[in-house]
């Protein structure tokens, strides 16, 4: 098994699928008007977006490429800047002239940063290139995503994970049904919104957050899979739904 799992890294090595190096350090900033868009027009990509820096956009070939972003530190004297989890953006405009290596649209800066920063220093990977070295190394399944609900709560601490230790706010509780005794402490999930479950139109805001468990849901009061922090849910779906049904995975 072992040597099996050797030869896939190197056929992902050779084929490219995967780097040897570390997630590429870079910067973010954030913008507020989408459209229209240097890749999409006017047609609506959601908020889960992002916009490439000159070093990124290769001339546009870049539109639609998904990142995986996760805030790693301060540019300034903000105190405590990152949020905590990572979100997937998806490239849909450029930045001509940018500071930062992706102006992500204010709503995806805000799931990871507080947005008074303005500039953080980010982690980010390409999301392709990540998913074809997993599924050649069988750390995944190619199956499809599991359909679920979720809603959100607000007040985190304390946790049945983790007392009073601060977790940032891409975090969930897990259903009974995810609890697994205690075992899904700690264990990453990316979500995505996929419909409403009510009559509030356009409850879905595109793109994914990842998302830690650090809490239980207990039955008979959780109504949901997921119970999202406020600000997790917020990247994904209108707050004002409450309650919308999601895929998911583990990471």
């Amino acid at each position: 098994m072992a040597k099996i799992a050797f030869l896939l890294a190197a056929a992902a090595l050779l084929l490219g699928l995967v780097s040897v190096s570390e997630a590429i350090q870079g910067t973010a900033t954030f913008y507020t008007t989408y459209n229209p868009s240097a890749c999409y027009g006017n047609q609506d990509n959601g908020r889960m977006i992002a916009a490439a820096s000159d070093g990124l956009w290769a001339g546009g070939k870049i539109c639609g490429t998904m990142f995986t972003v996760r805030c790693v530190g301060a540019t300034n004297a903000v105190p405590n800047p990152c949020r905590g989890g990572a979100i997937t953006v998806k490239i849909v405009d450029r930045c001509p002239g940018c500071t930062a290596t992706l102006d992500l649209s204010r709503e995806a800066f805000a799931a990871i940063a507080n947005p008074v920063a303005g500039k953080v220093l980010i982690d980010y990977q390409q999301v392709g290139i990540l998913l074809a070295a997993a599924l050649l190394l069988g750390l995944v399944s190619a199956s499809h995503a599991i359909e679920g609900t979720a809603t959100f709560y607000t007040v985190y601490t304390p946790s049945a994970c983790y007392g009073f230790q601060d977790q940032g706010t891409m975090i969930a509780a897990a259903s009974d049904g995810l609890w697994d005794g205690g075992r899904a402490c700690g264990r990453m999930y990316t979500v995505r919104c996929v419909r409403g479950t009510n009559a509030v139109p356009n409850p879905c805001n595109g793109g994914t957050v990842t998302v830690k468990i650090v809490d239980r849901c207990p039955s008979p009061g959780c109504t949901s899979t997921l119970d999202l922090s406020r600000e997790a849910f917020a990247a994904i779906g209108n707050l004002d739904a409450g309650r919308i049904v999601i895929d998911y995975n583990q990471v």
